[in-house]
């Protein structure tokens, strides 16, 4: 994830804001874009809701066109302009986000609900599970997904720690932890084959030249949309 990915992050956050004033109400806490460190190094996550139903953990995506994707698949397609563009699975991504929210806040994990909010002008092309959907400031499938969740989980004091760890873990996710979170990413996805900005697959270039000798080096799948590279 590089700084337009923060930066979509935090217009993100101004979406979900509305969202919860419009449909949520009482009962329910937002936080938006927190920066968490766990054993396994810091992760980031657009949205956290808490209440007594369990913690909604949200992964929002900006996208456009037709996707295609299913739950077991490590990616996802995109088709726009007639051209096909990978991306990271969101429902793998956000597990790992809710695997170290559970850790982070010591609730069991079985509390914690997944969900994937599609923005932007995309089309679903297959079919998807009940948490993946698309957003818009009046579509009542994500007000009708969190009421599906009706059982209640955690005790009002269980709520009142969560909320005060996220709002502590909150004041820490300033630009630059955030930035140092992106430079630890990619730091991870070094030695992978997945692109750490846009989730792509890195695959074998050999450059175009008359000049010298052509050295090869790993790129992103959805360039130009994504210019990654890496030195083999």
């Amino acid at each position: 994830m590089g700084l337009e990915a923060i930066i979509k992050g935090w217009t993100g956050e101004l979406k979900t804001k509305f969202i919860n004033w419009l449909f949520l109400g009482d009962g329910f806490t937002v936080f938006n874009n927190i920066l968490i460190q766990t054993n396994r190094g810091s992760t980031q996550i657009d949205h956290v809701v808490v209440s007594k139903y369990g913690l909604f953990v949200i992964e929002t995506k900006d996208k456009s066109g037709w996707l295609f994707g299913d739950t077991n698949q490590s990616q996802w397609t995109q088709v726009l302009h007639k051209k096909k563009y990978k991306f990271q699975n969101p429902l793998r991504q956000n597990y790992g986000h809710t695997k170290s929210l559970s850790e982070f806040l010591g609730i069991d994990h079985n509390k914690l609900h997944s969900l994937v909010i599609f923005w932007g002008d995309c089309v679903f092309k297959t079919p998807m599970p009940d948490n993946v959907i698309k957003g818009g400031i009046f579509n009542s499938k994500f007000r009708n997904y969190v009421q599906s969740k009706n059982a209640v989980l955690l005790s009002p004091q269980e709520v009142a720690k969560a909320c005060s760890d996220l709002k502590t873990a909150k004041e820490n996710s300033g630009l630059l932890n955030s930035v140092r979170h992106v430079m630890e990413t990619k730091s991870k996805y070094d030695s992978t084959t997945v692109c750490p900005k846009c989730g792509g697959q890195l695959v074998k270039r050999i450059p175009r030249t008359n000049h010298g000798t052509k050295r090869p080096f790993l790129g992103c799948s959805n360039f130009p949309r994504c210019r990654y590279t890496k030195e083999i």
